[in-house]
């Protein structure tokens, strides 16, 4: 799909953001807002369309920056691109040196809160860009083996049942938002212009045959566990998890889990959510992210 093809709210969302090229890929940015920087990484293998209803409360009082990561969303989708973790880092730093951030908030969810890891390592490094002013995570698998995958990512996740899965990507579209669905507790917060909005956004060029590169970070989780636990549990910034406890993938044991190995960390269950938390109440969520930033800002 391309953009000629785009449905009117499509076109709109297209018309809310901007591209900035960043090592020669477009990257669409929806910013709102002024003052101290909010940086709002999405998970897989939605898109930073997740984050406008938190957008809607945060910038009140903070420059919202959500984009999309490569290969999601509204931007750049190359066929010759491995969409490691790493690489979608290297991006986001990027990116925020291109639009003069120096230090920002970060709030993360999903494959996000790995990217939200990774940076925090460099911090650590002292190679990162900018500097992080305070860490919050949103449901998200870093503890992967924790994590109660779904039959699709079970497919993704094998090299015997990669074809397979490639497949299923073929025509992915006809069950997406019924699998986005499932992973919520109130998929009512999902209205049918949504609906439209997050299927185009995923097969804009041709996203779904980019889902079995993007899936690799389940791997990478694997492989990085010490780099990217180590890095949480050993950072000073502040850091707050916010985890739904209706979530069937990256479920509240897990969430718990994470709460022990990170005993600086402020922890907060919301009941009743599912995966998609920051879809599905985002003014909770918007509520906690601003609560904890006020809290640990001088």
């Amino acid at each position: 799909m391309d953009e000629s093809e785009f449905s009117p709210p499509t076109r709109r969302w297209l018309g809310e953001g901007r591209r900035v090229e960043v090592d020669g890929r477009r990257l669409f940015v929806y910013e709102r807002g002024e003052g101290p920087a909010i940086l709002l990484l999405h998970g897989f293998p939605t898109s930073c369309y997740d984050w406008r209803g938190v957008v809607d409360v945060l910038s009140a009082d903070f420059r919202c920056v959500a984009f999309d990561f490569p290969g999601y969303g509204l931007s750049d989708k190359p066929l010759a691109y491995s969409y490691s973790l790493f690489q979608q880092t290297d991006s986001l730093e990027g990116l925020a040196q291109a639009l003069g951030i120096n230090e920002a908030h970060v709030v993360s969810h999903d494959v996000g809160q790995t990217v939200h890891a990774e940076l925090l390592a460099r911090e650590q490094e002292e190679r990162l860009a900018f500097h992080i002013t305070s860490s919050t995570i949103l449901n998200g698998s870093t503890l992967q083996d924790k994590a109660t995958v779904t039959q699709f990512q079970r497919l993704l996740a094998s090299n015997e049942t990669l074809p397979q899965a490639i497949a299923v990507c073929e025509n992915v579209s006809a069950i997406y938002i019924e699998g986005l669905k499932a992973l919520m507790k109130r998929p009512e917060a999902m209205s049918e212009e949504d609906a439209k909005v997050m299927e185009e956004l995923l097969l804009y060029q041709d996203g779904n045959r980019r889902i079995p590169a993007l899936a690799s970070y389940m791997r990478e989780r694997y492989i990085h566990r010490e780099r990217w636990l180590g890095a949480l549990k050993r950072t000073e910034t502040p850091i707050q998890l916010v985890w739904a406890d209706g979530d069937p993938v990256a479920n509240v044991e897990m969430g718990r889990a994470l709460s022990k190995e990170l005993p600086q960390a402020h922890y907060i269950e919301l009941s009743g959510l599912g995966h998609f938390l920051l879809i599905e109440d985002p003014s909770t969520v918007a509520k906690h992210i601003l609560k904890f930033i006020r809290a640990v800002s001088p």
